[in-house]
């Protein structure tokens, strides 16, 4: 009855500490109702792709009218309570963003919230994270969070978000559980293709059948140097700055030894969880030198782009990734991505 979690969820202050949650026999809250007095516990006791999703959406991407869930989550002396919360984002870009920002609109991101002493909903948790890309499980830790005997919870926003599923441990404390570590045996950079893209109702979140590939290229391509073919296992055993960098169609194949892990002892399971760092870059024409992969990003960069006299590392070591590895160039002319704006907008525009 236990399930390992990452800490996961962008905006989560915690989430650039590596940190698992064991959770023991998790399950639905006692009630689900969202603001406007909606019963909508059957959506989030598993998934099934149907959400609470009774809220008014504005006609820029990513943004919604204010709305709350409220979960009860039973009574409990338990002082540690997690929540389990599965779902998907529809975020907005930066071109949405910046369309959003002209009617003086901004994201607020899902506030946690409880009720006081007198019954007020207070804010405790001013950010609980946003799953991103594929659906993922935003664990919430809710020791020491409550102010009165109340076990109520309620999550606000004006964000597209979709909960799937919202599981609560109240085991009170957590099970024991062993890391173990395992460096990859190869790590493979080739190209393949793409992924047809498939939805089992219709609807968004897409899916991906990887037995599906095509060659056709659907998006543009950042000019600039990528990541050779091959193998590229030094590039991927350590954060340190020295980047596969894949352009789109690209396969990052990886292998690791499981022989070398040690027999389970008795009522123990395995969850194998996959360690990723790094950074992903878009073309929306409003982000940060859209038309090419340079400047490459690092660690310790204040913002992106950044200005001197901050640099991308130059050690001998930094230098000698460059020009080993980062051979393959896409030249291919692009005119440089400028915005223009001419004419008086409307607020519904």
């Amino acid at each position: 009855e236990t399930e390992v979690y990452p800490n996961e969820g962008l905006g989560n202050p915690t989430a650039s500490r590596f940190k698992l949650y064991a959770a023991q026999n998790a399950r639905p809250p006692l009630s689900a109702v969202d603001d406007k007095g909606n019963d909508v516990l059957e959506r989030i006791a598993k998934i099934d792709r149907r959400y609470p999703d009774d809220f008014k959406l504005h006609r820029i991407r990513g943004y919604a009218e204010e709305h709350a869930l409220t979960l009860n989550l039973g009574k409990t002396g338990a002082k540690r309570i997690l929540l389990l919360m599965n779902g998907w984002t529809d975020y907005a870009f930066s071109s949405d963003n910046v369309a959003a920002a002209h009617r003086r609109l901004s994201l607020r991101p899902p506030a946690l919230q409880v009720k006081d002493a007198r019954g007020r909903w207070r804010t405790v948790v001013e950010d609980i994270g946003i799953p991103v890309g594929r659906p993922q499980t935003v664990v919430v830790d809710l020791t020491g969070k409550f102010l009165s005997r109340s076990r109520e919870v309620r999550i606000l926003t004006n964000m597209r978000i979709y909960w799937d599923r919202i599981l609560v441990d109240r085991s009170g404390t957590p099970a024991p559980t062993t890391l173990t570590r395992l460096d990859p045996i190869r790590a493979d950079l080739r190209w393949r293709g793409f992924s047809a893209e498939t939805s089992p109702d219709g609807r968004e979140p897409y899916v991906y059948d990887y037995a599906r590939v095509s060659f056709n290229l659907p998006w543009k391509v950042f000019t600039g140097r990528y990541t050779r073919e091959g193998d590229v296992r030094e590039l991927v055993q350590a954060v340190d700055d020295m980047f596969v960098i894949s352009r789109p169609g690209d396969e990052l194949a990886i292998s690791f030894d499981a022989s070398s892990l040690a027999p389970l002892a008795p009522g123990w399971t395995r969850t194998f969880l996959l360690y990723a760092d790094g950074y992903s870059k878009e073309m929306d024409i409003n982000s940060a030198s859209p038309e090419e992969v340079a400047p490459l990003p690092f660690h310790r960069m204040r913002e992106y782009p950044y200005r001197w006299p901050e640099t991308f590392p130059h050690t001998p070591a930094h230098l000698d990734y460059l020009e080993r590895y980062n051979t393959r160039l896409v030249a291919a002319p692009m005119t440089k991505t400028v915005a223009l704006k001419q004419g008086r907008v409307t607020s519904d525009e």
